[in-house]
């Protein structure tokens, strides 16, 4: 009987241990950290952004920060260190980020009235004469970053079906450059100018360019677009403390401020919605296709 005793009583001071342990863990941190990826930005975005970490702060009571990154890589890498804590992905960043820094989905932003239009489209210059994805043999093009998911996978994928290409011969043989601008804008811009003879971007892109007058609305042509995205994903790092994710996440889920959205996401109706890890299969079986290898892209 003694012996139940002080086995019962071991039991309870290791689960006591353990718990403040966890609480300990969670109460040990100072900051939370916020990396933001390369786009478009003005200093209404750098606002509402500023307001959303407050916001979040106060939710969590530890400063929230931000960090800037130059590159997908460069937030997955930082997630990785714990020089960042949450990032807001592609689709194919962030089955990268799984890859290389275990980031787990915390919530995925929906854009309803995007529900129904193309993820992707490759633009071309109003006079240029390129009609067809077959013409786009021999040309430059513009990519936004190797592990973009609209700006990147997604219009490889296109002319890969389309054209019934190897992606190896697509890499090699079909373009004659190749080149990554770093961010959707920069990409279509770059088009426009008569950097590169078409781009890859994001699907609401160049509309979004020439509303805020960045680019004429009759400069650019849509040669082709693929079909629609279900959610961009929110990632975070595995070893944040229980509590502190389930903090983040209701604060994300609750989070509604249209002006945020339209500014950040080009929809006042997006919302911060659940997701789960295999809601992102579908990427990681075109990026198969692809033969794109997330430790190629890492290097």
């Amino acid at each position: 009987m003694k012996k139940m005793i002080s086995l019962l009583l071991l039991v309870i001071a290791t689960v006591t241990i353990l718990s403040a342990c966890g609480s300990a863990e969670a109460g040990s941190m100072k900051k939370f950290v916020i990396a933001y990826l390369p786009q478009e930005s003005s200093d209404e975005a750098a606002k509402l952004n500023k307001d959303f970490e407050d916001a979040l702060s106060e939710t969590l009571g530890v400063p929230v920060e931000s960090y800037k990154a130059t590159s997908y890589n460069a937030a997955i890498e930082a997630m990785k260190n714990g020089k960042a804590d949450m990032a807001t992905f592609g689709p194919f960043s962030y089955i990268v980020a799984v890859d290389r820094a275990k980031v787990e989905p915390v919530a995925g932003i929906s854009l309803p009235s995007m529900a129904d239009s193309p993820a992707s489209v490759i633009i071309v210059p109003k006079d240029s004469d390129i009609q067809t994805i077959a013409d786009l043999k021999g040309k430059t093009i513009g990519f936004v970053d190797p592990v973009s998911t609209t700006g990147h996978l997604f219009p490889k994928a296109m002319i890969v079906d389309e054209l019934g290409l190897d992606p190896e011969e697509l890499e090699t043989n079909f373009f004659s450059s190749i080149q990554f601008a770093g961010k959707h804008d920069t990409a279509a811009i770059g088009v426009v100018k008569g950097q590169y003879d078409a781009a890859g971007v994001s699907g609401m892109y160049p509309a979004m360019l020439a509303e805020k007058g960045l680019i004429d609305k009759d400069s650019y042509r849509v040669i082709a677009e693929s079909g629609p995205l279900n959610a961009t994903p929110v990632g975070i790092r595995p070893d944040i403390a229980a509590d502190v994710k389930e903090k983040v996440k209701s604060f994300l889920l609750s989070y509604n401020n249209p002006e945020y959205f339209e500014n950040m996401f080009g929809m006042a109706d997006a919302k911060f919605i659940e997701v789960k890890d295999s809601d992102f299969d579908n990427i990681r079986d075109v990026a198969e296709k692809l033969n794109l290898s997330t430790e190629e892209l890492l290097q």
